[in-house]
């Protein structure tokens, strides 16, 4: 079966070898597999130290109130899923092929 681009094996863009049903300019599969783990450990590191750093500023920072210690819990687990998820897909953009 040929693939997309009408040719029947393509080379892979990163270490060259000829997958079927692969594009012009992508990836194999065990590329991609790299390319997201890396992405992952990268925005898990980053991830990390921001909710860190939200965690230490509402720990100083808020009332010692209980609904204002909630709120803080609630801040911080917010930060850690929204910067681990935009920072993957940041990285899965600009990390090298």
């Amino acid at each position: 079966m040929l693939s997309p681009s009408g040719w029947g094996e393509v080379p892979c863009a990163r270490c060259g070898a000829r997958i079927q049903g692969l594009g012009w300019g992508e990836l194999c599969p065990a590329c991609r597999h790299d390319r997201d783990r890396r992405a992952n450990r990268l925005a898990s590191r980053i991830s990390l130290l921001a909710t860190l750093l939200v965690g230490l500023y509402a720990m100083w920072r808020l009332p010692p109130l209980p609904l204002a210690r909630i709120y803080g819990v609630i801040a911080v687990l917010v930060t850690y899923i929204v910067v681990r998820k935009v920072v993957h897909r940041v990285a899965i953009e600009l990390l090298p092929r």
